[in-house]
């Protein structure tokens, strides 16, 4: 009877073991192994494709599962399928195809079949992505939608399926180093009348201040620019600009999908850090902060990078600037700082007694322009910058305090259009006005 029990057991133990691949549980096992060999990797790094690849493979970004990391294949069985990802999702939350949760389920299931991916995903929901990476922060097991998302994307885009006009703005970056395709001698016009110091002019100088294709160009982006010059030479910071040899990060490319584009002004901008000796860099782009921070390692540019809310505030809690005191101000947090950078603290430095919308800091709500996304086109009734605006505006504030350009561009006419009295201003502009600059 002994004998015949404990045979017994053991078939029960191999049949357990034999359909864990079938039940729930093997989530829980998947997870488990998940976390422990995640990649040390910032949240708001992108992987490098060299070269040797591509001739290798003959292949651009993932085309098939097996073209994803073994880490992204184990993750993808590791999904509880809890919706935690798809109910922060700035794209699903107003109405689009994009459910992350689906993304997930749907590149298991074309690993499990051999499928291609693009059309398992659905090549309209990849492109809806505005990889704010809400969907990868709200993960209890650690999946990196926006990595595999990306990944495919660089396949469509190396097999010619973007159109429109986010493949404008791919053409604009590679021919005038501008993302809105402004020439480099437009650069440099923010700066009249203003006695900016020049890299090229050989000046002495302890910080480059990266100013952005939408810091020198965009109208309201150029106003933050200025407040930053200013309140840098208040604090008798010595800084320097680029200019017309300063080029587009490439960072809209890259998450478009266009690798080798982001990699070739990635190496020219890495050549002029380079040639000038730059140490320290601050900008008042979290997009361009977020790749001269985490991605542009990869092309041996070392340096310090710090956005302009980490710069000034750390001026504030020195003594050397004050910190603003707006009445009745609201603050917005751009993704690509807060939650990409886990950086919080700094924009709340730069202003006192400001009030915060219910989502804020790491939860913050997507304006809808990451990705690429703000040269997409976008239905009207499926914006997140009104839903953003919405939120903003119930807090009963006459004023909108942003600390990126391209939350500024994005939000300026949801804001607008519900309140024509608003006031849209970046935190460095309310320290320039306190500061007498």
């Amino acid at each position: 009877a002994y004998k015949g029990l404990w045979w017994f057991h053991i078939v029960l133990v191999l049949g357990f073991f034999a359909v864990i691949p079938k039940l729930r549980i093997r989530h829980v096992l998947m997870a488990i192994a998940s976390t422990a060999g995640k990649p040390d990797v910032p949240m708001g790094k992108l992987r490098t494709i060299p070269m040797e690849e591509v001739e290798a493979t003959e292949k651009i970004g993932a085309k098939e599962p097996a073209d994803l990391s073994r880490w992204h294949l184990m993750s993808l069985d590791a999904c509880m399928e809890c919706g935690r990802c798809t109910e922060v999702c700035p794209a699903w939350s107003v109405g689009k195809l994009l459910n992350p949760k689906q993304i997930v389920q749907d590149a298991r299931r074309a690993a499990t079949n051999k499928l291609e991916l693009a059309p398992s995903l659905s090549e309209e929901a990849l492109w809806q992505c505005t990889t704010c990476n809400a969907c990868v922060e709200a993960c209890p097991v650690l999946i990196r939608h926006v990595d595999i998302i990306v990944d495919v994307r660089r396949n469509l885009v190396s097999e010619g399926a973007l159109s429109g006009t986010a493949a404008t703005m791919l053409r604009q970056t590679a021919s005038t180093g501008h993302a809105w395709g402004a020439p480099r001698g437009e650069r440099e016009k923010w700066m009249e009348g203003l006695d900016i110091p020049l890299c090229r002019d050989g000046v002495e100088f302890d910080v480059l201040f990266w100013v952005g294709c939408a810091g020198a160009t965009d109208p309201g982006a150029v106003r933050t620019t200025k407040a930053v010059a200013g309140l840098l030479k208040k604090a008798g910071i010595k800084f320097a600009c680029l200019g017309q040899e300063e080029a587009c990060t490439g960072d809209p490319a890259r998450r478009t999908g266009e690798e080798f584009l982001f990699q070739e002004k990635a190496m020219e901008n890495a050549s002029m850090f380079e040639q000038y000796g730059v140490k320290k860099v601050v900008t008042a782009c979290p997009h361009c902060f977020n790749s001269l921070k985490n991605e542009y390692g990869d092309f041996g540019a070392q340096m310090e990078v710090f956005h302009h809310t980490q710069l000034l505030g750390d001026l504030v809690s020195k003594g050397v600037l004050l910190a603003a005191k707006p009445e009745k101000a609201v603050l917005h947090d751009p993704c690509y700082l807060t939650r990409v950078n886990e950086e919080v603290a700094a924009p709340r430095q730069m202003v006192e007694g400001i009030a915060e919308p219910v989502h804020k800091g790491k939860k913050t709500l997507c304006c809808g322009a990451g990705g690429g996304r703000m040269w997409m086109e976008e239905p009207t009734d499926q914006r997140p910058s009104d839903r953003r605006a919405d939120e903003l505006l119930a807090t009963g504030a006459d004023t909108v305090a942003v600390a990126c350009p391209f939350c500024r561009i994005m939000l300026d006419g949801p804001l607008k259009a519900r309140n024509e009295g608003i006031k849209l201003l970046d935190l460095a502009e309310m320290m320039a006005e306190k500061n007498g600059v």
